[in-house]
């Protein structure tokens, strides 16, 4: 009992630390897409003797649990810019609608993010950058919020979203 408590605290610490950063990473560079965390689930099936099936669902289960959780957040801090008077309603709306678009775009293309080189990727996303921008003006909204359509994290936008461009030699990335 002891040792699958400890197993499933290990498990989740490192989903919970794993899915906002090495998932993304580990997207463009995993040879199975639909599961970028299927070597770190792999590794800790095979050093606790686990049943890789059973260790794969505390994996999606723990990435289900925190990505409804940054949704509760950002819907209640979107709902907040509507009480403080920063926002309307109807532009609440349209950040939420927005968001789920984009999540809906981001899982539809997570299976060919490995087949763009970096640069590639660099570029459009500098492209849906202006892409939001616009849409943000068409609807009133100040590129002040945009970070909660990106998911709620504020400086978390990824090249393109930080002043970084495409070819620019200055990159941290």
């Amino acid at each position: 009992m002891k040792k699958q408590l400890a197993i499933a605290g290990l498990v989740a610490g490192i989903t919970a630390a794993g899915i906002t950063g090495a998932s993304v990473a580990n997207a463009a560079t995993s040879p199975d897409a639909t599961s970028p965390m299927s070597s770190l689930v792999d590794a800790v099936a095979s050093k606790f003797n686990l049943n890789k099936t059973e260790v794969q669902a505390v994996f999606d289960t723990q990435r289900d649990q925190t990505q409804q959780q940054r949704e509760t957040k950002v819907t209640a801090a979107v709902a907040q810019l509507v009480s403080d008077g920063k926002i309307t309603q109807t532009q609440a709306d349209q950040i939420n609608a927005k968001r789920a678009e984009m999540q809906q775009e981001r899982e539809a293309h997570k299976d060919t993010a490995g087949t763009k080189t970096r640069e590639e990727m660099k570029t459009t996303m500098y492209e849906n950058k202006a892409e939001l921008e616009q849409w943000a003006t068409d609807n009133g909204i100040s590129s002040d919020y945009l970070h909660y359509v990106m998911g709620g994290g504020r400086g978390h936008g990824g090249p393109g979203f930080g002043g970084e461009r495409p070819g620019d030699s200055t990159t941290n990335g």
